[in-house]
Parts: C-alpha cells; sequence; structure tokens
C-alpha cells in the first residue's frame, strides 16, 4: 500500500496581486515585498507562525499551507481582517491606479509537498478558487476595496455556516465557478462593501430552481391519406454531452 508521506488534510490559502503583469519593474518590487509585509503582519497579529507555514511564492501570488493546529475560523476571519487593514495602511498616500489590492482563496484540503511545489486536490482546487472570474470581477467593481476573499463550499458551510466566526453567512455571495475539472460553488466577500449589490459576476450565479412547466395538449394526429402508404415517424432525443504549482518553495 502507496502512504505517501506529507499527506494530512490542513487549512490552505493563496493570495494574488491584481493588475502584477501590468506594473513596471520597480512596482512589481514593492509589491513582493508588500505582499510579504502584510501576510507576515496579519499572521502575527492573530498570533500565528508564519515562518512554520508551508509556503511557495510566485511573484505576485503565495499559497500557504497552514499547521494542522493552526485555526481555520481565525484565518477566515480575523487574519482576512487584520489582512485588510494592512493592505490599506501600505496603500496609504498612493495614487488609486498604484494600490496593492489583492484576491485571497480559502480551503481546507490536502496538499502534499513535492518537486515544483504541491500535489493533490486541495493545491488545485484553491488555484482554481483563486483564479476564478468571479472573485476577479468582484474586486473589478469594488474600486474602494483593496481586497477580496473566495472560500470553498466546505469552508463556508462548515466555518462560516457553522457559526465558528463572526462573520455572517449574508456578507457572502455564491458563485459557480467552472474551470477545467474544477465545477463547484464558492462565496465571495468583500470586505467593507456589499458584495450582493455588484452587477453580475461573469453570469456564474447558480441556475434558479427549476418550475414546473403545465403540460401541453397533445396535437390531434392526422388521418392517412387514402390510397397512401401511412407511416408513424418517432424522432428520438439526442443526448450529448496534480497540478504543479512551480516557482519558489519556502518550507
Amino acid at each position: 500500500m502507496n502512504r505517501m508521506k506529507g499527506f494530512s488534510r490542513r487549512p490552505l490559502f493563496s493570495v494574488d496581486a491584481e493588475g502584477y503583469g501590468r506594473s513596471h519593474p520597480r512596482r512589481q518590487h514593492w509589491i513582493q515585498d508588500a505582499i510579504d509585509r502584510v501576510l507576515t503582519q496579519a499572521a502575527i497579529e492573530v498570533g500565528f507562525e508564519r515562518e512554520r507555514w508551508q509556503t511557495q511564492l510566485a511573484g505576485d501570488s503565495a499559497f500557504s499551507v497552514l499547521g494542522a493546529d493552526e485555526s481555520e475560523p481565525l484565518l477566515v476571519d480575523d487574519f482576512v481582517r487584520h489582512l485588510d487593514s494592512g493592505l490599506r495602511e501600505v496603500n496609504d498616500g498612493r495614487e488609486a491606479d498604484a494600490r496593492l489590492r489583492l484576491r485571497a482563496a480559502f480551503h481546507h484540503g490536502v496538499a502534499v509537498p513535492a518537486r515544483g511545489g504541491f500535489s493533490d486536490r486541495g493545491a488545485v482546487e484553491t488555484a482554481r478558487i483563486l483564479d476564478c472570474k468571479p472573485l476577479r470581477e468582484a474586486l473589478r467593481l469594488s474600486p474602494s476595496a483593496v481586497l477580496a476573499v473566495a472560500v470553498s463550499r466546505e469552508v463556508f458551510h462548515t466555518v462560516i455556516g457553522g457559526a465558528y466566526t463572526t462573520l455572517r453567512a449574508e456578507e457572502f455571495r455564491e458563485a459557480r465557478v467552472r474551470s477545467k475539472e474544477f465545477d463547484d460553488a464558492v462565496w465571495i466577500r468583500v470586505p467593507g462593501s456589499d458584495v450582493h449589490g455588484l452587477g453580475s459576476l461573469d453570469g456564474d450565479e447558480p441556475p434558479p430552481a427549476p418550475t414546473s412547466v403545465p403540460a401541453q395538449a397533445a396535437a390531434p394526429a392526422q388521418a392517412p391519406v387514402p390510397t397512401q402508404k401511412s407511416e408513424q415517424i418517432f424522432e428520438a432525443p439526442v443526448h450529448g454531452s496534480v497540478i504543479g504549482i512551480m516557482n519558489q518553495y519556502r518550507a
């Protein structure tokens, strides 16, 4: 039996900066430094030891696997609150188009250290949530915000729905994400903004519940024309239809 070393279910989260690729090299350097500072400070504020996390850096993004004994409710509640505050602090005095704005994704699953970063579904699903268009749109449609957050189904129902945080379920907006092998709902929140007041998040809203349609009366059968051969024709309906995260790894 294959017992892979490093297997365990952990709190996972990832962040990514808006507009990094459009920035000039000096601003990219500032973004990388600022991300590290705001993540470290937010962790200190809630009592996390970030140096114990397994973290993979990739320029404007960071994927982290927390320790098994670190609180998931603290991560999605207090940590996010301090992250938002830290972002506003580093952006103080900067022009609107020069601010650091982050997307963040939170999940709970398996992410096993691998040669190119991390493997297994937890790492893949966190990456898909972070990169989904509804989350990008939520941040774009909230110009005064510096942070947009998405949590997975498991995190929303277990941590938020279970009332283990100060957050209310009504603060989140459900959206559907379909990306490659990932097809599931996520819940989006923009600290300081009404996410429900935003426009369409790329039409990925959950479809409405089907409503019953009254049955139509069958059309009367036509009598065959005399002296012609009569046939009945039936038309049958036709029914059709790990990622490796590269770059720098820090244990």
